[in-house]
């Protein structure tokens, strides 16, 4: 009887010690868990805050068209249309003053933009761009990207070929060479909202 008392007693005890054995396993499983997480989401947000807000850099707007699928260069003509037919554009060239400012000069010019009234702004946008007589035929081939820019900090977004109006202000990113009937042919647009946006 004293043997299976001793016999009782060992598996009594063997039996808590894999409980106890048990609970520490459960337990760094679920710490090892969270360390894991917590490490992963910091990988996560390193950059995500960078590439989600204005850097200030000159190629920012280059940047924001790249996210839509457009070239990661300047755009090849800013023009305003002219007449537009289907997919054919004519557009008036336009000379953009601004491109020749730095980027600190911009954005002083964007803080006193926002204080004007909304003659004041027209004024000081028909003095920074400049619309020539020359023109430019071009065509808006199917499935080419058409890009609206938000107005006063609206967001962009992706729109139709019927979107363009004429009067609009276009920054055009065009292929290599024209058409075998002499007009360019665009492979990226975006509209500028407000007539005369970045």
């Amino acid at each position: 009887m004293l043997k299976i008392e001793n016999e009782n007693s060992i598996r009594y005890f063997q039996i808590k010690k894999g409980e106890s054995l048990m609970r520490i396993g459960k337990v760094i499983i679920i710490f090892v868990g969270l360390l894991a997480f917590a490490l992963l989401q910091g990988c996560g947000s390193g950059n995500s805050a960078a590439g989600d807000t204005q850097s200030g850099s000159a190629d920012q707007p280059v940047q924001n068209m790249a996210r839509w699928g457009g070239p990661e260069r300047s755009a090849d003509l800013w023009g305003q249309v002219k007449t537009i037919r289907g997919n054919k554009l004519t557009v008036f060239k336009v000379e953009n003053n601004s491109l020749e400012q730095s980027q600190e000069e911009r954005e002083a010019l964007r803080d006193q933009m926002q204080s004007l009234s909304p003659e004041e702004r027209a004024k000081q946008r028909e003095e920074r761009f400049k619309v020539s007589d020359e023109t430019t035929e071009l065509i808006i081939p199917v499935g080419t990207p058409v890009v609206a820019t938000g107005n006063s900090g609206g967001e962009d977004s992706e729109v139709d070929i019927s979107q363009i109006k004429q009067g609009d202000i276009l920054k055009l990113w065009l292929e290599g060479e024209p058409s075998s009937d002499g007009e360019a042919v665009a492979e990226f647009v975006q509209i500028n909202q407000g007539g005369y946006g970045q």
